[in-house]
């Protein structure tokens, strides 16, 4: 007698009825397979971190630029969901490096659907590079130009620049429009501008707003700028090949935690200067608005120089010891120390300035505290290079200023 048995059937007693070996055989297959795809996969990021430091330590030279312009074209075929990793090269990239990726961003965003979401989460996180943050803005109000006021919304504390100047130009257009009607709330905005922009134009324009209201502001003394300062130089920096040089002061501060010694009668000692001309420490002020420090005049315009600066002061803080940060804004290459420890490095010369520039993190106590910055100078002849000076202050981690008194130089 015979019986049909159905394919369906049969399934299940033929998966169970195989040999065990043949069965091992197949489930070993089938994750060689997954390995294999996942493998495909970490090889292809691998590959593409690659490509993106290639084009974010090029330098300029024809060798690095033809490298970079090669790791473009393979990278501008990428999916847009994969925006973010192109944003994430920009970190410690060169400036050339930044605008290459800047076009690579716009390429690979228009790579089929939008990725918003992406975009946004990247563009949220602060802790991100502040270009590649600035990036994805514009391709998010690029994409939907109503995205900007939500953007904006809490970006007057942002830490990339251009987000933050286009948060504060926003207050200023509104105070504009309150300062007739509504002058109480007019000068409110206005003090939320002076406590939070970065750009001097915006600054000045808000004091001036608020002069006309009758609310005078001392910008330097808000901002928490440091203008009392003990100064010497120069010192050699030609060809700036002195930029590591320990001279006379330097090795002292890091020694004793002073950089001048004194004479008998307590007046500062002269030391030995370039090609070994005596130079003494001189008081120098700022009476600029924004706390800008000239060393052109002291100096009388020395080039191929080194200088030192130095300020003893005390804080207004209850803690033993509190985190702070050195808000450093320097056209010239500089060093800057903290209580005998060096916080910020920026061998730099005439690529720009503003304030808040050089941001680093340092320990103040409550009572005596050190500061010292070496600024040093070129050789270039360019008008546009002849600027010697810096602005400095102190602020608490959400930077709010620190407010100091000057111990030394005595007023």
């Amino acid at each position: 007698m015979s019986s049909k048995r159905t394919t369906g059937a049969r399934c299940p007693d033929t998966l169970y009825s195989q040999n065990p070996m043949s069965v091992r055989a197949n489930i070993i297959f089938s994750i060689s397979i997954v390995c294999s795809v996942f493998a495909t996969e970490n090889n292809a990021n691998a590959n593409n971190r690659e490509l993106l430091a290639v084009i974010a330590s090029t330098d300029g030279t024809d060798e690095a630029d033809q490298a970079a312009s090669k790791a473009v074209r393979q990278l501008q075929s990428l999916p847009s969901t994969e925006i973010t990793d192109v944003l994430s090269g920009f970190n410690d990239a060169s400036q050339r490096g930044r605008n290459w990726l800047r076009a690579l961003a716009a390429d690979v965003a228009d790579n089929g659907e939008f990725p918003e979401s992406e975009l946004l989460k990247f563009f949220n996180d602060r802790s991100g590079d502040a270009d590649a943050r600035y990036v994805a803005f514009q391709l998010l109000v690029g994409n939907d130009n109503d995205a900007k006021a939500k953007l904006l919304a809490n970006a007057a504390t942002d830490p990339s620049l251009p987000v933050r100047y286009l948060k504060i130009q926003s207050l200023i257009d509104a105070a504009e429009k309150q300062k007739d009607e509504s002058p109480g709330e007019a000068k409110e905005t206005l003090q939320q501008v002076v406590q939070n922009a970065r750009s001097a134009n915006q600054l000045e324009k808000a004091t001036a707003m608020l002069s006309d209201l009758g609310v005078k502001v001392d910008l330097a003394d808000t901002l928490g700028m440091m203008t009392q300062w003990w100064a010497i130089g120069p010192f050699d920096n030609t060809d700036s090949k002195n930029f590591d040089t320990e001279y006379t002061p330097e090795q002292r501060y890091l020694e004793s935690g002073s950089p001048i010694a004194t004479t008998g009668p307590g007046e500062p000692q002269t030391e030995k200067g370039k090609d070994g001309q005596p130079v003494t420490w001189l008081r120098i002020d700022s009476d600029d608005k924004l706390g800008m420090v000239d060393l052109n005049a002291p100096l009388k315009n020395a080039k191929d120089a080194t200088a030192y600066v130095y300020c003893r002061f005390s804080t207004d803080s209850e803690s033993a010891d509190f985190e702070a940060q050195i808000r450093l804004g320097c056209i010239t290459a500089n060093k800057v120390w903290v209580n005998g420890k060096l916080v910020t490095s920026n061998e730099v010369y005439h690529s720009g300035s503003r304030i808040d520039q050089y941001v680093a993190p340092c320990t103040l106590s409550k009572g005596e505290n050190t500061v010292m910055i070496k600024v040093l100078q070129n050789a270039q002849t360019e008008p546009w290079a002849q600027d010697y000076q810096f602005q400095f202050r102190l602020t608490r981690p959400d930077g709010s200023p620190v407010k100091t008194s000057v111990i030394e130089p005595k007023q």
